[in-house]
């Protein structure tokens, strides 16, 4: 049975050997944290257990609220502090794990975890560089996708690429690299941000095509995500994802979203109305069972119509 490390509510698997965790790119999971050193804490999954110990780190590791001091064993539901990131350790049976040599556990500690590295901006101050940044990162359970070109290539009919990679069931990047992208978008590199955001996007937006439907904070978050793009690609596609997604789930847009999707909606070159009209036209045949609140939502898309028909 893996050993899993429980962080930002998602699942990361951590397998036999050695796991670093820090901020630097290099680390298996690299947190954007000021708080957490370059090189913060390495994780020792063996045969027989699992310790945690401090690599020397400015801010120190906690275990269970209380400071480490060298290696330490850990057990099931044990929580781990490094910085301002708590995360908790599940699947450590009692009897330890199933026996792997230690040459093959050990040979090449970084191969099996790297699928667990959240990536960072290429040449922005403050990150690493890494030209490979892309093609460097993989969501969990998933093959690694070799991308050639510096910026993707997206419309509405490829929005979900045709690399074929499947959502994964125990992390979707998006929590991971989201804050990520938030400082990119804030540095003026929009499509830097597009590219970092798209995989996990698609990944939330095939889900619901598959039928699959996502939990709702991640669609919410993958639709702010969407309307954060379209303002800053003026890319109407991205609204159309939003509506898309929505209409799928059957559920209404949050305000929250909504809020973004009138900036949005004043930015974007053209805009495709077909996806928003048939999700306002949906809201109306329903309209009779919302409350108070669910009626003025309803009522400010209406205006998002009205706003987009100007185009």
């Amino acid at each position: 049975m893996a050993v899993r490390l429980r962080y930002l509510s998602h699942e990361l698997e951590v397998p036999l050997g050695q796991f670093v965790i820090g901020r630097s790119a290099d680390c298996q999971l690299a947190l954007d944290d000021p708080l957490v050193s370059r090189r913060h804490a390495l994780l020792t999954v063996r045969g027989d257990s699992v310790t945690i110990e401090d690599l020397g780190s400015r801010n120190g590791v906690s275990l269970n609220g209380t400071k480490i001091e060298g290696p330490q064993k850990l057990a099931h539901g044990d929580h781990i502090t490094i910085g301002g990131q708590e995360m908790v350790l599940e699947n450590i049976p009692e009897e330890g794990l199933s026996s792997v040599p230690e040459s093959i556990a050990f040979g090449h500690p970084r191969s099996a975890a790297r699928s667990a590295r959240m990536p960072t901006v290429a040449g922005h101050e403050g990150f690493e560089t890494r030209e490979d940044f892309w093609s460097d990162y993989t969501t969990p359970g998933v093959a690694s996708q070799q991308n050639t070109s510096p910026t993707p290539s997206v419309n509405s009919a490829n929005i979900v690429a045709a690399a074929n990679v499947q959502p994964d069931r125990h992390v979707n990047a998006l929590s991971l690299i989201g804050s990520v992208a938030d400082k990119a978008l804030a540095m003026g590199r929009a499509e830097e941000a597009e590219r970092i955001l798209l995989r996990s996007l698609n990944d939330v937006l095939q889900k619901a095509r598959d039928g699959k439907e996502p939990p709702l904070d991640l669609a919410s978050t993958a639709a702010i995500y969407a309307a954060k793009l379209a303002s800053a690609t003026g890319r109407g596609l991205w609204i159309d994802y939003i509506f898309e997604l929505y209409t799928r789930i059957d559920q209404l847009v949050p305000g929250t979203v909504v809020d973004e999707l009138y900036s949005a909606v004043r930015k974007v070159k053209t805009l495709d109305m077909g996806k928003m009209r048939a999700y306002t036209e949906s809201l109306r045949s329903r309209s009779s069972s919302f409350g108070p609140s669910e009626r003025f939502v309803q009522q400010r898309i209406e205006g998002l119509e009205r706003l987009g028909g100007l185009k």
